[in-house]
């Protein structure tokens, strides 16, 4: 490597060119204000600067007098500017709320010597595939100011041509400057420029790292780094192209053809796909057939923060020759047009989603499927995916009834519905009647996914947000416990406890405020609001700053009780502190809790999981992080300690994190697995025997001749009434193959005086 920091000279010149660069930070250029430039005493024109900025130059002779008096206009503080000499010296600088009247007066000089890299227009070259060793102390500003951090101090420019493939990573390490930004800027002339690039903390620790695609090759670049906070020192800077082709794989391979188009958010554009894969424990190559799919797809950015990694994450949808949905099955998944494909940026295990989704189906839920993929763009590698569902109404996903625009009366206007809590504007969504119990003057806000805010009706609109207030108002009632009058008529309380589980086991930062969904089928289908799909747990299953709740290193911590902490983007419902006063509920979760314990959240179950996707991905994960230089750092989410420097590392990070969540929520969950005001009759066989008790499709149930003649009651933990009929044999096969996993209530007798726990697996 080389190291640069070069002052060049020049033989003897009488005359040259003076630079003077005019920036104005709102983009609307100088409103009035204005420079007069003056080369022995004589003007030579007014400038101002012009949209954000430009830059003139003005012929001089070494020994001529330089004078600039600047006159002020409106929005002075916006106003910025400076002077370079030939060789681009800063030779004076002024602004914001620049100086008026006469400002400088200078000799002019056509013999400086030149700072190599002080300047784009002095740019040191770089070429892709080569690093170089650098330094900018003692380095001027440029007045070009980067917006992806704060950065007022000494800066270095590079500059290089883009490749063949049109896509590079820049990417600094290891140097006396432990935190780096950089920017990357283009235009028609070293002093014209614009940014299409800034990154601060995307590499290794706090240094930098950038990925730009689709760019126009042999364009030339100019690349700005600077030290956090004005640092100044040695660092190394690599530039390297990213036109990674992979031959082969053992998981299935996407390949997306953009037709020299860039992925852009917000605007899906027209591209094909191909999808090859020789099936489990085979190799896939890239010479093969495309036996999954082959054909059109629309294809954008997705995510809101993660569109902004450097492994995009995408939403696509399958199309046909005419540019049509076209629903198709995908590696097994049920067929349909929206897909996602989500990153791995933030998530170095790749589990982080991908195990809730798993679990959370397990428990009787529909969850999205997601399928472990490796993915190129215009033949460029891009890493490993989780190819999957998008979150949507259909028979296959959310299996709710189809809501139409016509629908606004009667048992029709009643369902389906989807809500979302996330980021939200008016126009998208409406505001709850309540605050946070806990949290009086906290506002809480639901997002309209289905029908989406293009596409909902005035009277669905109105019903959706009266039947939520009518939710919340029961919920907050003196009378919230009683089964008809309180929430259960409103909540489906299974599907809630689940997703809470889910989200206290994984700790999930976002659990409780953003990338929330809520489903509502039509009245004459149940018609109660369940929790899920779940979505989004990129924050979870570690410890991160930001709040105290998701810093605690020994697993401790309620995700939910998140409105605490300060400065949230979203708040949180809050329900779940008002469900909590509800003994009844509170015994519900935990039993669930105990029974899933036994099970869905065994540690071996969960490691089983782990372990099989490790043997999955185990030869694609070394091509992924040879991309993607995430292993041993915090990437995205800023992570605490416990960051595994190999996969396997990694893996077992994850690992002790849930061994120490799980002890933790063992010795804290609210309730007590015991039914208020009933007998166990399952701990004295004599009594009543049932058998096998945690059971899978039949169990049978054995009482004292005296209860014959008597009422058998079961519900489910909900409150739900499954099975009623008088008691006429002492020795009863109760078939349970239609239930869902879970812990259910047997009463004996007309006044439900004696009961007994069953679960089923």
């Amino acid at each position: 490597m080389i190291a640069f920091s070069f002052l060049f000279s020049f033989g003897y010149s009488q005359s040259c060119n003076y630079h003077l660069s005019m920036f104005d930070s709102y983009g609307d250029g100088w409103n009035g204000g204005y420079l007069d430039v003056l080369v022995n005493d004589t003007s030579i024109g007014v400038f101002s600067a012009q949209n954000y900025g430009n830059s003139i130059s003005f012929a001089v002779d070494s020994g001529d007098t330089v004078k600039l008096f600047y006159y002020a206009g409106a929005y002075e503080n916006e106003n910025t500017y400076k002077l370079f000499d030939a060789s681009w010296n800063s030779l004076f600088q002024n602004g914001p709320n620049p100086t008026t009247g006469l400002v400088l007066t200078t000799v002019a000089n056509c013999n400086s010597s030149m700072l190599l890299g002080g300047h784009p227009c002095n740019a040191i070259p770089i070429a892709v595939g080569q690093c170089l060793f650098s330094d900018n102390s003692n380095f001027p500003q440029s007045g070009l100011g980067l917006n992806c951090t704060y950065n007022p101090g000494s800066e270095i420019w590079f500059s290089t041509i883009v490749p063949p493939s049109g896509n590079l990573t820049i990417e600094t390490d290891s140097g006396t400057i432990f935190d780096s930004s950089v920017g990357v800027w283009v235009g028609d002339s070293c002093d014209n420029l614009h940014i299409i690039a800034c990154d601060d903390d995307g590499g290794v620790g706090y240094y930098s790292y950038l990925i730009l695609e689709n760019l126009t090759p042999g364009q030339q670049l100019y690349i700005q780094v600077t030290g956090y906070g004005g640092a100044q020192g040695t660092f190394n800077i690599c530039v390297n192209d990213i036109n990674l082709l992979i031959q082969s794989s053992d998981l299935p391979m996407v390949l997306i053809n953009t037709n020299g188009q860039p992925i852009v958010a917000n605007t899906k554009i027209d591209c094909t796909m191909e999808i090859k894969y020789a099936g489990p424990g085979n190799i896939t190559y890239l010479a093969d057939s495309s036996n999954v799919y082959s054909g059109n797809i629309g294809i954008e950015v997705r995510g809101a923060t993660s569109s902004n990694y450097p492994q995009r994450p995408y939403n696509l949808e399958t199309r046909d020759s005419a540019g049509n949905n076209n629903d198709v099955s995908l590696l097994g998944m049920p067929a349909e047009n929206d897909w996602v494909l989500l990153s791995h940026y933030g998530d170095r295990s790749m589990l982080r989603n991908l195990l809730p989704y798993q679990l959370f189906a397990e428990m009787g839920n529909y969850s999205v499927k997601m399928r472990y993929c490796e993915v190129m763009v215009d033949s460029s590698y891009r890493g490993i995916y989780l190819l999957g569902e998008k979150i949507k109404r259909d028979n296959n996903r959310v299996n709710i009834a189809k809501l139409n625009p016509v629908d606004t009366i009667g048992d029709e206007l009643t369902g389906g519905y989807i809500l979302e809590q996330n980021i939200w504007d008016p126009s998208n969504s409406f505001q709850s009647n309540y605050s946070p119990i806990d949290h009086p003057g906290m506002d809480v806000h639901f997002l309209y996914n289905y029908p989406d805010a293009s596409a909902i009706m005035p009277q669905q609109k109105a019903y959706i947000a009266a039947y939520m207030d009518s939710l919340e108002t029961a919920l907050y009632s003196s009378n919230f416990t009683d089964t008809l009058l309180g929430y259960r008529h409103y909540l489906d309380v299974k599907s809630y406890i689940d997703y809470f589980l889910m989200n206290e086991v994984a700790r999930n930062a976002d659990g409780f405020k953003k990338s929330i969904f809520y489903h509502k089928d039509k009245d004459s289908n149940g018609g109660k609001l369940k929790a899920g799909p779940l979505w989004d747990f990129d924050w979870a299953w570690k410890n991160i700053y930001g709040c105290s709740i998701f810093e605690n290193l020994d697993g401790s911590g309620w995700a939910y009780q998140l409105n605490d902490c300060q400065g949230q983007d979203v708040n949180s419902t809050g329900w779940m502190v008002r469900l909590l006063q509800d003994s009844t509920f509170r015994n519900e979760l935990h039993c669930t809790y105990e029974s899933y314990r036994q099970t869905i959240f065994d540690t071996a179950h969960i490691f089983g999981i782990i372990d099989s996707v490790a043997l999955l991905v185990q030869n694609a994960q070394v091509r992924h992080f040879d991309l993607w230089h995430v292993l041993g750092e915090a990437s995205v989410a800023p992570e605490i300690n416990n960051i595994g420097v190999t996969y396997a590392g990694e893996l077992d990070s994850l690992k002790k994190w849930i061994v120490d969540r799980l002890n933790w929520l063992d010795s804290n969950m609210p309730g007590l697995c015991t039914i208020t005001s009933t007998v166990d009759l399952s701990s004295d066989p004599s009594i009543v025997k049932c058998y096998p008790n945690p059971m899978q499709s039949l169990f049978t149930l054995e009482v004292p001749r005296a209860y014959l003649g008597n009422q058998l009651s079961v519900y489910d933990y909900s409150g739900k009434l499954i099975l009623k009929e008088v008691i006429q044999s002492d020795k009863k096969v109760i078939n349970a193959s239609d239930w869902k996993q879970g812990l259910y209530l047997i009463n004996i007798g007309d006044a439900n005086q004696q009961s007994i726990r069953v679960i089923k697996e």
